[in-house]
């Protein structure tokens, strides 16, 4: 069987982009070695709340993700766009808004201000493209349809319906809450997942692996 060419297994991890520019290269690697630095020093001395560990994982992971990964497999890899930075920057100060504002969102979780709307809503859209960007449009896909399921309740036949759920009602689930965006998910990926990624890669750029099937090949044979 052929193997796709346009998808190699440096680009899952590191995305496909390849820029020219080297100050945006530098820029790109700064940006994820404080990440991999944030989580060894949470993993290890600052412990954080799991909402606030949650916001600072996920702003780090959408930036690099809209900086890593084209709009589509047509797009130039040695480029990175303008408007590709907006993105980079919206989506980041969605995530990082929880962060920021924490004290005073946890106060009126059910009752959001139209800021924290805003922020939500800009969120879960860049969220979603960012996903199809990086892993396909399955998963945006089934979560935009759930999305817009909370909407239509009202006009679905049989046991599909429901009363239906205002814009606001959505988003605060969403948003606002350890239930929507900064679930379960979120925050196994942002205190585990990522370790042993970054231990696998670390592992990886060392040649652990290929020690490890050399070793096994001396020791047993062929």
């Amino acid at each position: 069987m052929a193997v796709d060419s346009a998808v190699r297994p440096e680009e899952v991890e590191a995305g496909p982009r390849k820029p020219a520019s080297g100050w945006i290269r530098r820029l790109i690697l700064a940006i994820a070695v404080v990440f991999s630095l944030f989580h060894l020093y949470t993993a290890g001395f600052g412990l954080l709340t799991g909402s606030l560990q949650r916001s600072i994982h996920l702003t780090f992971a959408v930036v690099l993700a809209y900086l890593l990964y084209p709009f589509s497999r047509r797009a130039r890899i040695d480029v990175i766009p303008w408007w590709e930075f907006l993105l980079a920057m919206a989506s980041g100060a969605g995530a990082f808004y929880i962060y920021w504002q924490y004290d005073a969102l946890v106060t009126r979780v059910g009752s959001p201000l139209p800021i924290d709307l805003a922020f939500g809503t800009v969120l879960t859209v860049l969220l979603l493209e960012s996903a199809r960007r990086s892993v396909g449009p399955a998963l945006p896909v089934i979560a935009a349809v759930f999305i817009v399921y909370a909407f239509l309740g009202p006009y679905l036949p049989g046991i599909l319906a429901h009363r239906g759920y205002a814009f606001r009602r959505v988003i605060d689930q969403l948003y606002m809450t350890n239930e929507g965006i900064f679930g379960v998910p979120l925050g196994v990926s942002s205190t585990f997942v990522f370790l042993f990624v970054l231990f696998g890669a670390l592992l990886q750029q060392a040649g652990a692996g290929e020690y490890f099937i050399r070793l096994a090949y001396s020791l047993l044979g062929q």
